[in-house]
């Protein structure tokens, strides 16, 4: 009798009520990881969700006969492969991430007589989310923002537009108060254009950084602690990234690009910038990579009138011009010039007295300098060259040949009568001043 009892409690159950409390706790089980996890972007969380829509996908699309034993009816099949849809897309909000959106078009893909508005309405409701704002938007995980999110996404979906017989329609905008910007871009200071640059984040508790490019979506409760730039073409920042795990807008990386090169968007291989690394000599040419690479006003009217002329004849001077204006645009250092203007003048000059005794001591300086600035310890002073050797080298040979005294006028200052030698030789004190040797004014 009682081996009778224990077959009817084991015959006696309805096969249809498991298979529905099955696929409805599969579901709610997912609902609760999107309200969990939503906008963090967390992968595992992610794939458990997939893995478990993808089942629900098996469920609706095979016929075998182990998968019709295992099915539900088809009204809770679909209710829960859209709240599995909709658990993903919270999760993955605002990364366009292309698994992710490979599985909505598979789920959306089945359209029919039987498909009821509220199924597309999950579909394209997931879309949605996973593109939320273009990529610049995610959901947040604070306690109003889940319940904005219960609110939105209350996993009883309609048949018709105008159902509200279970969940008022109305209701489903309320997500958009559950959106928060997250965007991290990065921003030339000097086109105040956005530009797109390869940085590095460090994580709290790895060693391995994570690579990325902006604009970059933060993903909510982030973890990195700070940000680096990774780009040659822009000058280095480091920034402190701890606050980000914190609600509101992220701050705007404010980048300088380099001389010389290119954004990504104009130049994508470099190549562009580093063809310019070379200097052209085409008029031309040379003349659009000065107005393409540099906005300074100086620079361009430099290269424009003095680099090139109609004189056959001043073809050395204009190549060394040229290079002036190569070196002052990619060492961005053309406040430069008017020193270089000055070199130039003083290599032209024609006869000893041309030289004054004034630019005789700046071209000394300028010497000392020269001679000097390799010998500096620090690595940034020793980079930091604001005229090149050969123009200091040209400089110099113009002076010792600018000179023309003989042996016996520098023994005649050894004798008494020299007391106003300075009246009877003006280049005398300049080149006295020149070779460094030690004057007696009486």
């Amino acid at each position: 009798e009682r081996d009778d009892e224990v077959k009817k409690e084991i015959t006696d159950f309805d096969p249809q009520a498991v298979r529905q409390a099955n696929a409805f706790i599969i579901a709610g089980a997912c609902f609760s990881l999107g309200l969990k996890y939503a906008g963090s972007a967390n992968r595992v969380a992610a794939s458990a969700i997939i893995e478990r829509a993808l089942w629900f996908l098996e469920l609706r699309d095979n016929k075998d006969t182990v998968t019709l034993t295992q099915r539900p009816d088809n009204s809770t099949l679909i209710t829960c492969l859209c709240t599995a849809a909709i658990s993903l897309a919270m999760v993955m909000a605002g990364t366009g991430d292309l698994d992710s959106f490979r599985l909505f078009r598979a789920l959306r893909w089945k359209c029919d007589d039987g498909t009821l508005y509220g199924t597309h309405m999950a579909f394209g409701a997931a879309i949605g989310l996973l593109f939320l704002g273009g990529g610049k938007c995610t959901l947040g995980s604070r306690p109003e923002d889940v319940a904005m999110l219960i609110a939105a996404f209350y996993p009883h979906f309609p048949i018709l537009s105008s159902d509200n017989q279970y969940h008022l329609q109305a209701l489903r905008h309320l997500y958009v108060l559950a959106v928060h910007e997250r965007i991290l871009e990065a921003v030339d200071v000097d086109s105040n254009e956005k530009v797109c640059i390869p940085i590095e984040l460090s994580l709290a508790n790895s060693q391995e950084p994570v690579q990325a490019s902006t604009p970059f979506l933060v993903a909510n409760d982030s973890e990195f602690v700070e940000l680096r730039s990774k780009s040659d073409r822009y000058y280095p920042i480091v920034i402190n990234a701890t606050d980000w795990n914190t609600r509101g807008n992220l701050m705007t990386l404010f980048v300088k690009q380099k001389a010389g090169h290119l954004s990504y968007l104009q130049d994508p291989n470099g190549l562009r910038s580093l063809s310019m690394q070379t200097g052209s000599a085409d008029r031309e040419s040379f003349l659009k990579s000065i107005n393409l690479f540099s906005n300074d006003a100086m620079l361009k009217s430099f290269a424009k009138y003095f680099c090139f002329s109609s004189f056959d004849d001043d073809e050395s001077f204009e190549r060394f011009c040229s290079d002036i204006a190569h070196e002052c645009m990619t060492e961005e250092k053309s406040e430069i010039l008017p020193m270089y203007l000055k070199i130039i003048r003083l290599i032209e000059s024609k006869g000893p007295k041309r030289i004054s005794i004034e630019n005789i001591w700046d071209a000394k300086l300028l010497r000392t300098y020269t001679d000097t600035r390799e010998r500096f310890v620090e690595k940034s002073a020793a980079l930091l060259n604001l005229v090149n050797r050969k123009s200091t080298a040209l400089l110099c040979e113009r002076i010792d040949d600018s000179f023309d005294i003989g042996d016996s006028t520098v023994l005649s200052l050894a004798h008494e009568d020299a007391e106003k030698w300075w009246d009877n030789d003006p280049s005398l004190a300049a080149f006295l001043v020149w070779s460094e040797v030690p004057i007696k004014c009486c």
